[in-house]
């Protein structure tokens, strides 16, 4: 039997979800408490060109006042982007929890991550079912394939590129995984969509392979 057979299944089989309308984060969001450095940056460099063309013109005062400005502001935005996780952020960090619950067959962890609508649906070449499976029947399979013979070695997410949009979110996974009985790594780009639910929450409702190389999708 083929190794892309069994893992693909047991890595969750997915969905055909309707595609979702998510968008960037938007840049403030981002440059502010994602990555801040290069607003840090800008503002340090303001502040020393500040300092220089006030300095120049013999007015120490204000030249002491925008070097010191630009630095209490860099302080404060380095300071937001510790304390402040945006939704981003978030799924970013379920994303590699879920992968590595379903890669270690932990189902105490997988299953609180999985809402009661999820539905899942494989079709990639021939590998294919038109039965959508549902929360319980993929716990199930989860169990019977990486819990029993096709556990996994190893395993690792080389790609988690992330959109959001209100209350949704989509995470495009690139993972590849090497089961203990074939030695091959295999590969493959899945789409998770999550759902922040009223207890404030981030589940998932539904998964979509979108590509596995060697196998084409209809």
């Amino acid at each position: 039997m083929s190794p892309l057979a069994v893992q693909t299944p047991a890595m969750l089989m997915p969905p055909q979800a309707p595609p979702l309308s998510l968008g960037f984060a938007s840049l403030f969001e981002r440059f502010l408490f994602e990555n801040p450095w290069p607003l840090i940056g800008a503002l340090i460099l303001a502040g020393a060109i500040g300092f220089t063309l006030m300095n120049r013109k013999g007015r120490i005062t204000p030249a002491l006042a925008s070097i010191a400005a630009a630095l209490v502001l860099s302080v404060g935005v380095w300071f937001a982007a510790r304390i402040v996780t945006t939704d981003r952020e978030r799924v970013r960090g379920l994303s590699i929890a879920l992968v590595d619950a379903t890669a270690r067959a932990d189902e105490p962890t997988l299953a609180p991550m999985l809402a009661d609508d999820l539905t899942l649906y494989l079709k990639v070449g021939t590998i294919t079912s038109d039965t959508s499976l549902d929360r319980a029947a993929t716990l199930a399979q989860v169990r019977r394939s990486l819990g029993g013979l096709y556990k996994l070695k190893d395993w690792s997410i080389t790609g988690n590129d992330i959109t959001t949009s209100g209350t949704q979110a989509s995470s495009r996974l690139n993972v590849s995984v090497t089961t203990e009985i074939y030695a091959i790594p295999h590969r493959s780009t899945w789409r998770v969509d999550w759902r922040r639910e009223p207890d404030g929450g981030w589940r998932v409702f539904a998964i979509e392979l979108l590509e596995m190389p060697g196998m084409s999708t209809p």
